[in-house]
């Protein structure tokens, strides 16, 4: 297994040129990038900078411009291994810390065991999404990340379009007849599959197929070449303990920062 430094730098650099691929509008900068796709799209982010040495005011008043020219805060994402330098910057330009999130990662070259189909409920199947089932992956793959009842946003539902459209990316839903109940996203880059998106609806929750979502998208990614996995976790979510039960464990922690 690479160390944790290793993990995250190359998480890190994965999430730079997923972000490249799907953002409608972004920058290069200080290493890392900083994506634009419309008011409150989860998309709206910086990610990567400060990991290949120090961030410049320069770079920090690019990153400024091209968020204040589209009305929208500063959302960041770092990690801790970025330049020490970075830190007081970030207090000076008055950022504030909004929440921890934990990277959490196994290796995918050992223990094939962890990564047979799980037993599901009887008439469910999982695979992956067909040509034309994009819609329904998004919807249902995004549901358990806002309110019941909320619709996604038409930015957000055309970067989540174009994410699970890109070549990379492993797309698997739950079909309970022609019900779909639960979708998860995955992106294979290199040697790392990276795992997102994951949800099932609240009437097909505690039966096991979030497991199984998790596990197919393994065992694909693995298929595919990649060597390590990872997933991002707010700190004791269900997420991080459905991870924690196929052999992923802690390797770093996360901060996310805003500026308004």
């Amino acid at each position: 297994m690479r160390t944790a430094e290793e993990i995250a730098r190359l998480e890190e650099a994965r999430q730079v040129q997923g972000f490249a691929s799907i953002a409608p509008e972004s920058i290069r900068v200080a290493g890392g990038i900083a994506c634009f796709a419309g008011p409150g799209s989860w998309c709206n982010v910086v990610v990567g900078i400060g990991l290949e040495g120090p961030v410049t005011a320069e770079d920090f008043d690019r990153i400024e411009a091209f968020y204040e020219g589209r009305g929208v805060p500063i959302r960041m994402e770092l990690s801790p291994y970025v330049d020490a330098g970075l830190l007081a910057m970030l207090a000076a330009r008055r950022f504030v810390l909004t929440r921890f999130e934990n990277l959490l990662a196994r290796d995918l070259t050992v223990d094939e065991d962890s990564l047979a189909g799980a037993a599901l409920p009887e008439g469910i199947v999982v695979r992956k999404v067909a040509p034309g089932e994009e819609d329904r992956f998004v919807e249902v793959s995004s549901s358990g990340f806002r309110p019941e009842g909320e619709p996604l946003s038409e930015a957000d539902r055309q970067v989540s379009l174009a994410m699970v459209k890109e070549p990379r990316s492993i797309g698997v839903i739950a079909w309970a007849g022609d019900e779909a109940v639960g979708a998860g996203g995955a992106e294979v880059r290199g040697e790392v599959a990276a795992l997102f998106g994951t949800s099932v609806l609240p009437a097909w929750r505690r039966r096991g197929i979030q497991q199984a979502l998790i596990r197919a998208r393994l065992a694909e990614a693995r298929a595919r070449g990649a060597t390590v996995a990872t997933i991002g976790s707010m700190p004791g979510e269900p997420t991080e303990r459905n991870v924690q039960r196929v052999g992923f464990r802690v390797v770093c922690t996360r901060v996310h920062l805003e500026r308004a």
